[in-house]
């Protein structure tokens, strides 16, 4: 699956639990292949996430997207209008959502070599 904001364009994984859905933004020419993966890996988190729960007629939404890569509140709502779209349900319900843009300031990581 891939979403698309005027020049942008990044791939998207779909995860379901029941009727809840959860998206993740992500490059995928950085994602290793099984082959690939041995000794030192780096593996790259991506762009973010967004959580879709139902409620009834109604969802709520929430998610943290990277600031680097979304850029403006345009482009975040055009995130939140694709995942809404997934779930036609929820057509005329009420969706409020709650997306942080956040910014890396430091991680936590196991590669293999150490």
């Amino acid at each position: 699956m891939e979403f698309t904001y005027y020049q942008f364009r990044c791939d998207v994984d779909l995860f379901c639990n029941g009727e809840d859905v959860l998206l993740r933004f992500y490059d995928g020419t950085r994602e290793h292949r099984e082959s690939e993966i041995v000794n030192l890996v780096i593996v790259d988190p991506g762009y973010g996430f967004l959580c879709l729960k139902i409620k009834g007629d109604c969802g709520l939404i929430s998610g943290c997207l990277d600031e680097s890569v979304f850029t403006s509140e345009k482009m975040i709502e055009s995130a939140v209008d694709f995942l809404k779209n997934l779930a036609p349900r929820i057509n005329d319900g009420y969706v409020p959502f709650h997306v942080q843009r956040v910014k890396t300031i430091d991680y936590v990581e196991y590669n293999g070599e150490y």
